[in-house]
């Protein structure tokens, strides 16, 4: 039975990751969806909610597998959503890995078993890298090309592999991977946000890449809209229009501080040890090469059409 066809019944909709930034935008949505019975909250911590049944699950432990399988099956789940992925700052990059793709193997294994109609994962259009022969506008089926220096990124490309195969395996499950530019907003804690936030912003002399951002209001939306929508695989979610990096830092309140590439990462280095931190130096091709993804599929299947302009996303930073 998929999420749209649940019957008479409300929609049981299950959650990983329900106190991370993705989990904090969706579930007041659940909670207000008159569609959704129950949230089945999968985590560490409880989060508040008329609508939550809650089951302690620590993913990194050796049997997480089996702890969620019995939750999965105990109550029929209409769909699963796996948003255990970090996207604030981490001190140990060994345990994000355990909790992303170890995680998510675990994660997977169990939906698997319990024959869930439904996946929703979220990744990041960072999955495609910044590179200086990208296309104009990079689609769904572009190489997922990362960040090798990154392990942040290196993790979500790893993960969309895991998801891939488990399509493949358990094709009558409805897979949907929904793919966010930076997402900038008052409650957002990620590298984008880290560095956009800072009154002086070094970048790389001579060059002013073009980026997208997606408003958290958006990217909440984007997530609900999975619920309910009848297609399936991946979609590059994007806010209305593109602008170059200096005019997000602009719009953020900042100031740009252009240094050649030897300084800037002296520069970064610097502020990390005094815990001033812009965006890491692994992500230094970020800031130097343009990465635009096309939303086109996810407005025309999945029927997101952002409201807010990547500047009102940039701007509302100013404003937290």
């Amino acid at each position: 039975m998929d999420a749209t066809h649940a019957g008479k019944r409300g929609l049981r909709v299950a959650v990983t990751g329900a106190s991370g930034d993705f989990g904090r935008l969706l579930l007041p949505l659940l909670e207000k969806d008159p569609a959704v019975e129950s949230i089945l909250v999968l985590d560490v911590a409880r989060p508040e909610g008329a609508k939550v049944e809650y089951h302690r699950v620590d993913l990194t432990r050796h049997d997480a597998e089996s702890e969620l399988t019995e939750a999965l099956t105990e109550r029929r789940v209409d769909a699963l959503y796996h948003l255990a992925f970090l996207l604030g700052a981490v001190r140990s990059g060994s345990l994000a890995h355990e909790l992303e793709v170890v995680g998510t193997i675990n994660v997977l294994a169990a939906v698997g078993r319990a024959r869930l109609p439904r996946l929703v994962v979220p990744s990041l259009t960072a999955v495609y890298g910044a590179r200086g022969q990208h296309p104009a506008l990079l689609r769904e089926e572009a190489p997922l090309l990362g960040c090798p220096q990154s392990r942040f990124v290196s993790d979500k490309v790893e993960v969309e592999g895991q998801v891939r195969a488990f399509r493949e395996r358990y094709p009558d499950t409805r897979v949907l991977v929904l793919r966010f530019a930076p997402i900038l907003g008052p409650s957002m804690d990620n590298p984008a946000t880290r560095m956009l936030k800072r009154p002086v912003v070094p970048t790389l002399l001579g060059f002013d890449p073009l980026w997208q951002a997606v408003h958290e209001e958006d990217a909440a939306r984007a997530l609900h809209r999975a619920l309910k929508a009848d297609t399936s695989g991946e979609f590059n979610i994007v806010g209305q229009g593109v602008l170059p990096l200096s005019g997000l830092v602009r719009q953020a309140g900042g100031r740009l501080l252009p240094l050649p590439g030897p300084v800037f990462r002296t520069a970064v280095h610097a502020l990390t040890a005094v815990g001033a931190a812009t965006l890491p130096v692994a992500l230094l091709d970020y800031i130097h090469y343009s990465w635009v993804a096309d939303g086109e599929r996810a407005e025309t299947a999945l029927g997101f059409i952002p409201i807010h302009h990547a500047r009102d996303a940039a701007a509302a930073l100013r404003r937290s």
